[in-house]
């Protein structure tokens, strides 16, 4: 790793050992083999320095094939840009009317961990195991979510407009608490809350955490401003963005109240600035969320639920979008784009104990880029 992006124990199995120790010497410094990215180191000049195999349109690393008999072969660079609800990635990343190629695999190394299901269940004070709910799981944000939640024992119930994918999200009982719902269609939602209610079957909700979001571009993949936003697209966005939060957290009130349990928002810092990628209709509605999530605090709090929001900034991923490290590695104090299992291990402590008097808040989580 380099200077600016610090080694973490993610490349470390369960026993310290080296998660590729079989393939060291396989990627350069800078390489994540954990999430397939790399955070360039700044030359003398100020511009990034890339390596061979590196791309900097989908900021991805193209890692060379094993040799034959030498374990599996590399991944390839995953495809970027496509609007969805496959969850926050970092809001440079919303990559407008295109959708992502399908990627086979899921793209973070799950090898160095515990099968998740030999995971002993995390259980509440009466004994009850913990239950959480997510939108936008399939990558980015979402997908770390899922992983850190599946890692400490919880059962996960997702919600995405597509088909549960076995092959890239190893969860427990995956298929089974899946909800397939477009968030974007006002009729789907309350289906979806009839399908999560039987599956929880009246018993306790201890965590919503609402990730989802989309933010179309213009044709050529522009941003779409205040002038430019087609008036469909600013409702899609907020039906996605704003409405499905309310939505769920209202229709799943009661099995959060038993559960004494945590709504948390995935908002944005582009919500209290402009900024060059992300479209106006989605900084509108991630303010928007922000207000509604201190309105919740207020509501809710009676009734024994806490509501909280998380406002990533440049956070890596495989629909990062392109010129985004250039741009905002001068301006970040810590000089380093954010890794989306650093907004899951936050995301984590909200839902815990230990967040138990925190309620009404905001957590900016972007490396200083507001100072």
């Amino acid at each position: 790793m380099s200077a600016d992006h610090p080694t973490d124990d993610r490349s470390k199995n369960e026993h310290g050992a080296s998660a590729g120790a079989a393939g060291a010497g396989r990627y350069p410094p800078g390489y994540d083999p954990v999430t397939h990215t790399y955070t360039p180191p700044v030359g003398p000049d100020g511009k990034p320095v890339y390596p061979p195999g590196y791309d900097p349109v989908t900021h991805t690393f193209s890692r060379p094939e094993a040799p034959a008999g030498h374990g599996a072969p590399g991944h390839g660079a995953p495809g970027h840009g496509g609007q969805g609800y496959g969850g926050q990635s970092g809001y440079g990343g919303y990559g407008g009317e295109h959708r992502a190629e399908a990627i086979e695999g899921c793209p973070i190394d799950h090898e160095h961990l515990h099968a998740y299901q030999h995971v002993p269940p995390a259980l509440d004070q009466d004994g009850d195991r913990r239950t959480m709910v997510v939108t936008g799981a399939s990558r980015g944000i979402g997908h770390s979510i899922v992983r850190k939640f599946a890692d400490q024992g919880w059962r996960i119930i997702t919600i995405s407009r597509h088909a549960f994918e076995g092959n890239r999200c190893p969860w427990e009982a995956g298929p089974e608490d899946h909800v397939q719902c477009d968030l974007g269609d006002r009729e789907q939602v309350p289906l979806a809350m009839i399908d999560i209610k039987r599956r929880i079957g009246n018993g306790k909700l201890h965590a919503l955490i609402n990730n989802a979001g989309i933010s179309p571009k213009g044709p050529n993949g522009e941003r779409l401003n205040s002038l430019t936003t087609p008036m469909m697209s600013w409702m899609q966005v907020f039906h996605v963005n704003l409405l499905a939060p309310i939505m769920l957290a209202k229709g799943l009130f009661d099995e959060l109240k038993a559960g004494r349990g945590s709504v948390v928002n995935i908002t944005s810092v582009v919500g209290s600035r402009v900024h060059p990628f992300a479209g106006t209709a989605y900084a509108t509605s991630k303010a928007a969320l922000t207000a509604l999530t201190r309105e919740m605090a207020n509501d809710y709090a009676p009734h024994g639920i806490r509501v909280n929001a998380i406002a990533p900034g440049e956070i890596i991923t495989d629909i990062l979008s392109p010129g985004t490290e250039e741009k905002f590695l001068p301006l970040i104090p810590m000089k380093r784009l954010g890794r989306p299992e650093e907004v899951a291990e936050l995301v984590h402590f909200l839902c815990s104990e230990a967040s138990s008097y925190i309620t009404g808040e905001q957590i900016n989580i972007n490396g200083g880029q507001l100072l």
